[in-house]
């Protein structure tokens, strides 16, 4: 990470307004799958360049460290390059997230998106299987373009993130999964926590991630068996993973609440802010939004894994040994 993204994380630590935030810049998207049903959405609806600039730039004010860019399908918006040229300016921690690897072959985005600063590219895998994986996300052929695309982002020397839903497929074999990660030659695994959302800018669900609540305290104790192996470069940290299942278990005794609007947020394409994309609620508009109207009560209703994970870094010093795991993690693999 460039030095000047680690000294704008380590100056909002200190000063208690550290934040990360997801910004969604489209509905549109490649992929059909089955437990998201943004592809469905009409109008598409792609954020003006300006307008989103200027989000990006009230997004950094507010103290915001990490960005992610999303959508749909980021890659999809023409002015997706400047969005993470104007998060760098501002010394954020970027990635960006692909459904659609065969995007990732074209235009030269990959070196554009390096040469604007991007830290890191996530590509969703579902299986280890190609045919599982391409029923999955409605593409043919879409392991192959994975493996071609990583091999692209490696050589141009920008990380790679494998985005591991845990469903319905997967859950009793994540270490074939993260087995054909590694081998694709992904730098890092996240593993993505199954849950519904009734958002309507959002919506997630469907009949693949309808597990019991045993299944999925299956795949999270294999996940943390997995990730304390050191083989896999898992992100998820096991005291975060540990609590998701505290938390599936019985939600009032949990470790760590969820800090959805507090230290974690989302911004959709009409650039409300939300407590993550599960909560319709909108907290107020980017533009207008001041630093009081992140407020936001625990909320402790779901186990959406990006929320649930960083939350679990922003709470004083019981968030000392998320932190020395993250970043024994993050050494092994440098």
């Amino acid at each position: 990470m460039a030095l000047g993204k680690v000294r704008n994380m380590y100056r909002n630590l200190i000063l208690n307004r550290i934040k990360v935030a997801e910004f969604a810049v489209t509905n549109a998207c490649i992929a059909k799958c089955s437990f998201c049903d943004i592809w469905k959405q009409q109008p598409k609806v792609f954020v003006e360049r300006e307008k989103a600039l200027e989000a990006i730039d009230r997004i950094a004010d507010l103290g915001t460290v990490h960005l992610t860019i999303t959508g749909g399908e980021p890659l999809l918006h023409p002015h997706v390059v400047d969005f993470v040229r104007r998060a760098t300016e501002r010394k954020m921690h970027t990635a960006v997230l692909n459904a659609a690897p065969q995007l990732l072959l074209r235009d030269d985005i990959v070196q554009k998106l390096k040469d604007a600063g991007t830290d890191m590219i996530c590509i969703s895998l579902d299986s280890g299987d190609p045919v599982t994986m391409a029923q999955s996300r409605q593409i043919p052929n879409i392991m192959e373009d994975i493996a071609s695309a990583v091999e692209l982002v490696r050589k141009i020397k920008v990380k790679t993130m494998a985005s591991i839903l845990i469903w319905n497929d997967n859950y009793d074999k994540l270490d074939e999964v993260c087995i054909r990660a590694k081998k694709m030659g992904f730098d890092f695994i996240s593993l993505n926590y199954p849950t519904f959302s009734q958002s309507t800018v959002y919506p997630l669900g469907g009949e693949g991630i309808s597990l019991s609540r045993d299944k999925v305290i299956h795949g999270l104790q294999s996940a943390i068996k997995l990730r304390n192996s050191g083989k896999y470069g898992i992100i998820n940290t096991a005291v975060s993973m540990k609590n998701i299942i505290k938390f599936l278990e019985d939600p009032k005794k949990v470790s760590y609440p969820c800090l959805g609007g507090k230290k974690v947020f989302f911004v959709d394409w009409f650039y409300n802010v939300h407590p993550c994309m599960q909560i319709s609620r909108v907290l107020g508009s980017i533009f207008d939004i001041k630093a009081e109207g992140f407020k936001n009560p625990s909320c402790n209703q779901c186990n959406m894994s990006w929320y649930r994970d960083f939350s679990a870094m922003f709470q004083g010093l019981k968030s000392i040994p998320v932190w020395m795991q993250s970043l024994e993690g993050y050494r092994a693999l440098k």
